[in-house]
């Protein structure tokens, strides 16, 4: 495979843009959360419990699964990393189109990656864009949640790509944001200029205000272009021995109405609320955490809580709860 590092501040061009959200205050407390149970590895289920809140306001849950571990040694590496691996029952030149939101574990080793509009290729995954397309169902391939927060924030997103022009003199253009999932942040935007010469190449792409809980997406630009994806797909940083780094592999989101009294008491004698946990996507073994164990990852779950403000339109929103983990009872 012709291979060629492209770093976009010499070689790409790159059109920056910072676009800030409104409406968030990060003022709630954290959720004060229990170990996991009723855990159904079969049925990728199981219940978490917090702190029993207040039933005053409407307030939304949402709980991550995630896989974390601790960096064994300093130095710069994947804080993220998937394989795309295609779908080697097409034929040579077939693309198979997948729903309109798909997860696509089946085609590469990573969890909680999806595509919108996307389809799939012996050759990896495949962003194209028809004319017809509504601009706001533009293909794109969006990441797990993640932390990109050491090092000052600054990370670097590398992947291979193979792009196809609709005609012979236009460029192709990839854009890649990210942002802050669920908290208003900063987002931040590059554009890539793809060589359009029908071979794989590597890119990277640098950016520079990453956060505890970062996502990223990359989308079509252009119309009629074909860019397909191999290889991998990874998130570097300058990470330091003892760095806590994680990605989620589900989540689920639930809206609690007011008045809506879901309180228990634990096995200690604590009220807390419950909440039942779908991780299905799809995947296979998602709540598996020997198997993430071998593979070197903590298996865990965090969650967060949403509240209307008293104006009705800004969101208030807690930090992430601590992690609680599946490997302990």
């Amino acid at each position: 495979m012709k291979k060629m590092i492209l770093y976009c501040f010499l070689v790409c061009y790159i059109s920056p843009l910072r676009i800030y959200a409104q409406g968030y205050r990060m003022d709630l407390p954290k959720l004060n959360t229990f170990s996991p149970y009723q855990v159904n590895e079969n049925e990728q289920t199981f219940v978490a419990s917090w702190k029993s809140l207040d039933t005053s306001v409407v307030r939304s849950i949402i709980v991550y699964v995630g896989l974390e571990r601790v960096v064994d040694k300093g130095g710069r590496q994947s804080v993220l990393i998937t394989t795309i691996k295609g779908d080697s029952t097409l034929a040579e030149n077939e693309y198979k189109p997948l729903d309109m939101n798909a997860y696509v574990h089946d085609y590469m080793t990573g969890q909680g990656w999806y595509m919108l509009m996307g389809q799939v290729s012996t050759k990896g995954l495949v962003l194209r864009s028809a004319v017809s397309d509504p601009e706001l169902l533009t293909p794109l391939i969006q990441s797990p949640i993640f932390d990109a927060s050491y090092d000052g924030g600054k990370f670097t997103i590398k992947f291979t790509a193979t792009a196809f022009a609709a005609t012979p003199d236009e460029e192709v253009k990839l854009a890649i944001r990210h942002w802050a999932d669920r908290r208003g942040m900063a987002m931040e935007e590059k554009v890539v200029n793809l060589i359009t010469d029908g071979q794989p190449h590597e890119y990277a792409v640098d950016f520079l205000h990453g956060t505890d809980n970062e996502c990223f997406n990359m989308q079509m630009v252009n119309t009629g272009a074909t860019v397909v994806f191999s290889g991998d797909i990874k998130v570097e940083q300058q990470l330091k021995k003892g760095n806590r780094i994680w990605h989620t592999v589900a989540l689920t989101q639930m809206n609690r109405p007011k008045g809506a009294d879901f309180t228990k008491e634990n096995t200690r004698g604590i009220k807390v609320d419950t909440m039942n946990v779908y991780t299905f996507s799809g995947a296979k073994h998602v709540l598996d955490y020997k198997r993430h164990r071998d593979n070197g990852w903590r298996l865990f779950y965090t969650a967060i809580q949403l509240i209307v403000a008293e104006d009705g339109v800004t969101t208030r929103v807690s930090p992430y709860s601590d992690p609680v983990y599946f490997d302990v009872n």
